[in-house]
């Protein structure tokens, strides 16, 4: 059997450097889905299995990227990216509950990919690693899609470079919004120096300040996107105020998605649940949020925030009207 062979039905749990190289940990998974919010669900459940736990595999990174010529996976069809707790986990379940799709949210791997420096993270590897993690799970699976960390929009450019013609968007809300959700539940960038492997190194004086600091990273996501915008095609801006009507106006299109092929009635069901808890309804917050917001939090907004928002407004209206 090769080694090929031998990781058939198996996927990249996570990705690790020891003594100075690569290495990829591989459970198996079978002809199972993602069809958690997560990932990292879905990934900790098979990792926590007996039989990975017994028989897990590690390889070098050089199968990773040899296994990919033999097992392309399926082709990616968009990536989404966000400036967080701004609907992106309702897209990704969106999309997962298509009939032909596999979606990533947020894999761990590719967040460990991008933190290493090339040439181990260059294009060649992300292409690799999105290929052993994006096999097909049904005889009906024809495309691929990623939904990306908030911080992986520091690295938008390589993703985007990786996949040039590949379609993407970019979700955003009222950062006043954004900001108020992480003062009551903080997000992972709000932990000073968090995310100074992906090269997010706020100024010092934020290092004490994890709001400030979780504003000042937000603030260079919307400067990234916004770069983004100017210098790549195939993007596409989407306001958290259009959902959930955007998934079918104007998202279906832009992915390429045939929305007669599928089931829209239960698409639309889907959208009228808590994305992160299915078992309650949506609600809207927006006004909640923006009346929690106390005088730190504006002066956050005003300081990093207001500015690059609303020049991405500026680009989507423009768009829109074009």
């Amino acid at each position: 059997m090769t080694d090929m062979d031998r990781l058939a039905g198996w996927i990249p749990l996570f990705l690790s450097m020891r003594d100075a190289k690569a290495q990829v940990d591989w459970g198996y998974m079978g002809a199972e889905r993602f069809t958690e919010p997560f990932c990292h669900d879905t990934l900790a459940r098979l990792a926590a299995r007996p039989f990975n736990q017994l028989l897990r595999q590690q390889s070098s990174l050089e199968l990773l990227l040899e296994r990919a010529s033999s097992h392309p996976g399926l082709p990616l069809q968009g990536m989404v990216f966000h400036l967080s707790r701004c609907g992106s986990t309702l897209v990704a379940q969106w999309l997962s509950a298509l009939t032909d799709s596999v979606v990533l949210s947020e894999p761990e791997a590719v967040d460990s990919l991008l933190q290493w420096p090339a040439p181990a993270a260059g294009a060649e590897t992300i292409r690799a690693l999105l290929a052993a993690l994006g096999q097909p799970r049904r005889v009906a699976d024809r495309r691929l899609f990623l939904k990306t960390d908030c911080w992986h929009t520091a690295h938008i450019d390589r993703l985007l470079a990786a996949y040039p013609d590949t379609p993407w968007i970019f979700l955003y809300r009222d950062p006043l919004e954004v900001l108020v959700s992480h003062q009551r539940m903080p997000g992972w960038h709000l932990v000073p120096g968090s995310m100074k492997a992906h090269g997010l190194q706020p100024p010092d004086e934020l290092m004490s300040q994890p709001l400030g600091h979780g504003a000042w990273v937000l603030s260079v996501i919307l400067e990234q996107a916004r770069h983004a915008m100017q210098h790549h095609g195939n993007g596409l801006l989407i306001n958290y105020d259009e959902l959930p009507d955007a998934l079918e106006n104007r998202l279906a299109a832009h992915l390429g998605i045939d929305l007669a092929r599928q089931d829209v009635e239960s698409l639309r069901a889907l959208t009228g649940r808590s994305a992160k808890r299915a078992y309650m309804a949506f609600q809207p917050d927006g006004a909640d949020k923006r009346a929690a917001a106390d005088s730190a939090v504006l002066e956050m907004v005003e300081r990093w925030l207001i500015e690059p928002y609303q020049s991405l407004e500026k680009i989507r209206k423009e768009k829109g009207s074009a």
